[in-house]
């Protein structure tokens, strides 16, 4: 029974996360949560309720916040009105867009427009996005970014102390990402990603799957099952389990040569978008999509 329930409420997680992902997609067309729950097969009390229990915020608090997000690129691109940011995001009211900006942000748009041009510049982009993302004003002073205090290049400092280790010949052998189903997982990489298969190890119903570029036969990834360590205990593998199925646990970077061509390759293969592709002011252009266990996959322009 215990187990049933567990299974009930990943699979609830899984629904909330769709949820998540559609309005990060389409933040700037009009949604409303009867809408989101009718997508997921939910009434739309109960996504409201679970959404806020696993995210921290309702569906409209994070809708309204992933539209300042994007506003806030844009603004920091300063190639843009703020009229026009207001509309190219979804608001339909330049009044309403500006009390949610300084809701979130601190400042009103057209300070921030001013004051934060340029600001990620040098900022890697695995970072920026989470530097800069909105945090409500009541609960701290200013988002990181609107402050202007952002993670301080080290390379000045860290050019000044002795290197530990001197050899350079290290490189990335393999990195690890989990998955709970192996069958979706070799369809999404080795189908759809069009890696090749290194190894799979199968131990009674568990796979551990080796994939990796043609062309990087020194890189690997491993598909592994989450949480089967025996040092983790019954409460620390649900909680992995629930950060899985959330999409919060692990993610990762790859970069090709035609984003536009591989991104529609993806969409049309059916796989779960989460971004299409936009320039991102921090530098690059990039898409994101999520593989079969709900990791973050950030597909970069080379």
């Amino acid at each position: 029974m215990g187990s049933t329930r567990q299974d009930q409420r990943l699979q609830t997680l899984v629904l909330l996360r769709k949820v998540r992902d559609r309005i990060d997609r389409e933040y700037d067309r009009p949604l409303d949560v009867d809408q989101l729950a009718r997508g997921v097969h939910l009434s739309a009390g109960y996504l409201s309720r679970q959404f806020k229990l696993s995210f921290g915020e309702s569906p409209y608090s994070y809708l309204m916040t992933r539209r300042i997000e994007r506003a806030m690129t844009l603004l920091r691109r300063a190639d843009m009105t703020v009229t026009d940011v207001c509309f190219a995001v979804g608001f339909s009211s330049l009044g309403t867009f500006s009390t949610r900006f300084a809701e979130l942000v601190g400042v009103p748009p057209r300070i921030y427009r001013e004051s934060a041009a340029g600001a990620l510049e040098g900022v890697p982009p695995c970072l920026a996005k989470q530097v800069s993302r909105p945090i409500r004003a009541s609960s701290t002073a200013s988002s990181t970014a609107s402050s202007g205090k952002l993670v301080r290049n080290r390379e000045a400092r860290d050019a000044r102390l002795p290197r530990l280790v001197t050899m350079n010949n290290i490189t990335i052998h393999y990195t690890f990402l989990p998955h709970t189903d192996p069958e979706a997982s070799l369809r999404f990489y080795r189908d759809l990603l069009g890696f090749e298969v290194r190894q799979d190890v199968g131990y009674e119903d568990m796979h551990w799957i080796t994939v990796g570029p043609v062309e990087q036969p020194q890189t690997s990834i491993v598909l592994q099952p989450p949480a089967v360590d025996p040092g983790i205990t019954d409460q620390g593998r649900e909680v992995i389990l629930s950060l899985i199925a959330k999409g919060s646990f692990a993610g990762m970077t790859l970069a090709v040569d035609d984003l536009d061509a591989f991104y529609q390759q993806l969409e049309s293969a059916g796989a779960d978008v989460v971004q299409e592709p936009i320039d991102q002011d921090y530098g690059g252009r990039d898409c994101a999509f999520r593989d079969p266990a709900g990791n973050l996959l950030r597909i970069s322009q080379r």
